[in-house]
């Protein structure tokens, strides 16, 4: 069944001006003002705003205008707010001619189809779930980080193994995100960046095209909590997948965890505090895609083991799906 991963509210602002040659280089700067004041204001969402200027038509020159508010009640809040009646006013004074305004849902990306032949960096939004428990503090405590973000670099597509069918190398530069424990307080989880965190896309399509793809993921964490940082287990990886996917990036795919419970180990102290059982790693938007500007080929060749990682869960695994991780009976502050 097809997931919708992509947010449908109308929050995308285009506006459509008509300047006389003399007014337009004034009329683009109070346009990219009005975008900077909505965003002090609170009212404007964080994608930057777009200002494209056209050519001439009629004499004028056309400069359309492009941004996301935050909601749709800071849409209306902005109507009344004096600074931006003000800031509109300025715009309409150097304005000729005013197009609608329209509203759209959020921009869908395209999915490729194949690896994409270039290497690049992408920044993506994701949720990754797991079972903490901090011995004497909380037992299985279904810890979701929702507001997590991954920047990587994707290699191009090429056949690494040299089995015939492709590959692509997903070096993790940084991940991370927060949340609020009632009883540990704020916890942040990112990378261990002295552990390997990486992953692999490996075409499993028999007529030379890349989808069906399997892919995992290999990754150990750093827990900042109030009673010190804390680690997974250097020893033992948190493995997301085996997971077929069909498209690229596998925005919506559900990377089920079959590792775990592994061993939380305080960084400055050396003891062991507690558990982590990794649950589910999903990607549900794309931030940016920066193939065309960012990319160091030196990232793109895999350590060696990243395929022995694959092998082996694959084989673990044979043909049945990860299963969700479930909390027990006991979940909770202790």
């Amino acid at each position: 069944m097809p997931v919708n991963v992509y947010r449908n509210e109308s929050l995308v602002q285009m506006e459509t001006y008509e300047a006389e040659p003399g007014q337009v280089d004034e009329l683009v700067e109070q346009v990219r003002a009005k975008w900077s004041l909505l965003r002090e204001h609170g009212f404007a969402g964080d994608y930057p705003i777009e200002v494209l200027r056209g050519g001439r038509n009629g004499g004028n020159i056309k400069v359309v205008e492009v941004f996301r508010w935050k909601s749709i009640q800071d849409r209306i809040n902005a109507q009344s707010d004096p600074d931006y009646v003000a800031l509109a006013g300025r715009i309409s004074g150097l304005t000729a001619t005013e197009g609608p305004k329209e509203a759209f849902t959020q921009a869908v990306r395209g999915f490729n189809h194949n690896f994409p032949p270039i290497g690049g960096v992408e920044l993506l939004k994701g949720v990754c779930s797991c079972l903490l428990t901090i011995d004497g503090v909380v037992k299985d405590y279904q810890m979701s980080v929702k507001n997590g973000i991954v920047l990587m670099h994707r290699s191009p597509r090429m056949d690494l193994d040299g089995d015939g069918k492709n590959e692509m190398y997903l070096k993790i530069l940084m991940h991370g995100g927060e949340i609020i424990q009632a009883a540990l307080g704020p916890i942040r989880v990112e990378q261990n960046f002295n552990r390997p965190n990486d992953g692999i896309v490996k075409s499993n399509s028999p007529d030379g095209s890349d989808f069906p793809a399997t892919a995992i993921w290999r990754v150990s964490w750093k827990i900042h909590t109030p009673l010190g940082p804390v680690l997974t287990d250097p020893d033992q990886p948190l493995i997301f997948g085996p997971a077929t996917v069909n498209h690229y990036p596998p925005v919506g795919t559900h990377f089920h965890s079959p590792t775990g419970p592994v061993a939380l180990v305080h960084e400055e102290t050396g003891a062991r505090v507690g558990t982590l059982t990794p649950g589910e790693l999903t990607a549900f938007d794309i931030v940016v895609t920066k193939d065309d500007e960012i990319y160091a080929d030196v990232l793109n060749t895999p350590p060696a083991d990243i395929f022995e990682v694959m092998a082996e869960w694959q084989a673990r695994m044979g043909d049945k799906e990860v299963e969700p991780v479930v909390a027990g009976a006991t979940d909770g502050v202790m």
